[in-house]
């Protein structure tokens, strides 16, 4: 349908970018679409204010030549970045979510329907305020205003147009939903979840059968099925959609009369099991009384679930100093967390001191560290590069992988009891059930120090998950490095497990 350029607007003396309508060389009646179809878009795109939607300043018509002038934006299309870099995480996608879903809101308020929303018409910014912006309304339809798509011709693309769309039913703003839905799945996994090998496939696909959600969708899950639902009145508002795209809250913070140890219900990010608190002064600073009856696995209780992962809770009671009752927890992962940031950089959570590099700004020690080391309290271990980094108290420390299928965790606290009878009154006193098997528990060395492994699999959300979990005292502490992974990244995962654990170092008093 056209061409864009890079140009410069003399007259005000800044960057444009023109977009060229070719009309030329057309029938009489098609080249009067063809024009009509583009003092449309313009018209269209230039009454709609909003920073998510690419302005229009003007358009210029010679004859056989029409030219629309818009805002430049220093951006790649989404289209692009999945060519480049590969499919983006749950936490990404919400937030390009949310801004189109923001500005369909805009649009849909105007009057206006996109009707062609996928990952090409989707620009991200690459500088200033990063935004998510909307662009290309060429075959955008103003409302009651008369239907201009050619007979026999079918414009836009199969694998993100609504399947009332394809059958010709009447068209409105839950049908940009339903793109919007496909262009969040690409954005996920690659590829529309109708894409197929033809093009009558794909349009089969996208009216008869059920979406390829990708895997990885996690807590975006239930959105993204009912925005792709068959059936505009069975899809959310924008309201909704924007109001399921927000960041996840903040977890609330209890505070018992009693020191007790948290079982993981507010958690964003889950651990393995950890030894109870030998004093108040040892209790983590989120605190959660222990919750009789709980299952394992299975979800939080629904007044803690909010937008939080969902865990697989171990819950038995232990004896603190002076026989206070408390609870042991072993919380495992459901779909990708939010948190922290990268290793090197890392923000925590109140409470706690930001990790030092070894390398950096610590002085130097007697202690030689691994390079990369970044320091904990009572531990220094060199964390995957690029994770999200989510600090649960001073001494515990998880880093989730980008595709969320795997997750690595270290923490310390005072020793106690035996660790292997500890871990094994866990699993008894469980609850057990979602195919959990154990794979092993029992007694090891870990450079040539007594010490305790525990792996086993189980099922979480329909997803499995293998978890390996090594313990072990020194002086007066114990300590512990755990992670767990989906079983298509076990070769990767396990490797990458085995090195962090000779980063691992318990640091001198």
């Amino acid at each position: 349908m056209g061409r864009v350029w890079r140009a410069a607007d003399e007259m005000l003396d800044r960057p444009v970018a023109v977009k060229e309508m070719r009309i030329d060389g057309l029938d009489p009646e098609d080249a009067r679409t063809r024009r009509e179809r583009t003092l449309r878009e313009a018209r269209a795109t230039a009454r709609i204010d909003h920073p998510g939607v690419v302005g229009v300043y003007d358009v210029v018509d010679e004859g056989e030549r029409l030219w629309i002038v818009m805002e430049l934006i220093d951006s790649r299309s989404l289209e692009q970045t999945l060519v480049e870099d590969g499919p983006l995480g749950v936490d990404d996608v919400a937030r390009i979510g949310r801004s189109l879903a923001e500005a369909l809101r805009e649009v849909h308020a105007g009057g206006v329907l996109h009707r062609d929303i996928k990952p090409g018409n989707v620009l991200l910014e690459r500088v200033g305020r990063h935004r998510v912006m909307l662009t290309d309304f060429g075959i955008a339809a103003i409302q009651d205003t008369e239907a201009l798509t050619m007979v026999g011709m079918l414009v836009g693309s199969p694998d993100y147009m609504a399947p009332e769309r394809i059958s010709g039913r009447p068209q409105g703003p839950p049908s940009d939903l339903w793109s919007l839905g496909a262009t969040l799945c690409a954005a996920l996994g690659g590829s529309s979840p109708f894409s197929r090998d033809t093009t009558l496939a794909t349009l089969h696909a996208v009216l008869y059968e059920e979406p390829r959600l990708p895997p990885g969708a996690g807590r975006l899950t239930p959105l993204l099925t009912r925005l792709l639902a068959k059936e505009p009145e069975d899809r959310p508002g924008l309201d909704e959609v924007v109001k399921a795209l927000a960041p996840p809250a903040p977890a609330p913070v209890a505070r018992p009369s009693t020191p007790t140890l948290d079982i993981g219900l507010r958690r964003p990010v889950p651990p393995p099991p950890a030894r109870p608190a030998a004093s108040r002064q040892e209790a983590p600073t989120e605190c959660a009384k222990p919750v009789p009856g709980t299952d394992l696995p299975g979800p939080p209780p629904a007044r803690h679930r909010g937008p939080r992962r969902r865990g697989l809770l171990i819950a038995v009671a232990v004896a603190l100093a002076g026989g206070v009752a408390a609870a042991l927890a072993l919380t495992l992962p459901g779909d990708r967390g939010g948190g922290g940031a990268q290793a090197g950089g890392a923000s925590t959570s109140a409470g706690t001191r930001p990790p030092t590099v070894e390398g950096t700004s610590r002085p130097p020690t007697a202690q030689t560290l691994p390079p990369g080391s970044i320091r904990e309290v009572g531990y220094a271990w060199v964390p995957p590069r690029g994770w999200k980094r989510a600090v649960k108290t001073a001494s515990e420390v998880h880093y989730t992988a980008p595709d969320g299928t795997q997750e690595v965790v270290t923490q310390s606290a005072l020793a106690k009891d035996d660790l292997l009878t500890t871990w094994q009154k866990s699993e008894r006193d469980a609850h057990q059930g979602q195919d959990y098997v154990k794979i092993r528990l029992d007694r090891t060395t870990f450079r040539g120090r007594p010490a305790v492994v525990w792996e086993y699999l189980f099922t979480l959300d329909g997803r499995r998950w293998h978890a390996e979990l090594l313990g072990f005292d020194q002086e007066s502490r114990s300590y512990q490095i755990g992670t767990w992974y989906q079983p298509q990244v076990a070769g990767p995962a396990k490797a990458r497990y085995e090195r962090i654990k000779k980063t691992f170092t318990v640091l001198r008093p």
